[in-house]
């Protein structure tokens, strides 16, 4: 599949989230499409940042450390988080610029807990459609062993001139 973002050309850096932009690992092709928010105030406060962004597959890790429960372990409202960025994240690629991802069905199954370290995301389509896509999201600890699973299907609402 192609990478309808980062094969662009570079962007400046007068960006106004550049920093915020480039901390979060997020390729400069894909910038003039987060120019409004950059990537978001919660993909700052959960510490995710991005490493490997194309249309089948995209990849983040998280901390967490700052992303727990009260028993000490990762917050599964944080996975879910994680989850939802990555496919909305993938969603906006495969519509290149042309339609908006609005997220319509989340679910996540948590099969062991989170404890230290990084978690890491790995996003891969199972349908990409002109009207929605489904992505699976597959979260794991620093062992490899699966933390949680998940399912997006966002709809692309075309983008308004």
């Amino acid at each position: 599949m192609s990478d309808n973002f980062t094969s662009q050309p570079a962007q400046s850096s007068a960006h106004p989230f550049a920093e915020q932009l480039s901390s979060h690992g997020v390729p400069e092709g894909m910038w003039p499409f987060l120019s409004d928010h950059g990537v978001g105030t919660l993909v700052q406060k959960l510490g995710i940042v991005f490493t490997d962004f194309a249309v089948d597959r995209l990849c983040a890790t998280m901390p967490v450390q700052g992303n727990t429960q009260v028993r000490g372990i990762l917050h599964g409202g944080a996975s879910a988080a994680l989850a939802e960025t990555l496919g909305s994240f993938a969603a906006a690629l495969h519509g290149a610029g042309k339609a908006n991802p609005v997220g319509v069905d989340l679910n996540i199954t948590h099969h062991r807990a989170g404890r230290a370290g990084l978690v890491s995301a790995v996003c891969t389509p199972l349908h990409l459609g002109r009207r929605s896509t489904t992505h699976e999201i597959v979260i794991s600890d620093e062992d490899g062993k699966r933390v949680a699973t998940a399912r997006i299907t966002n709809m692309l609402l075309p983008v308004e001139p």
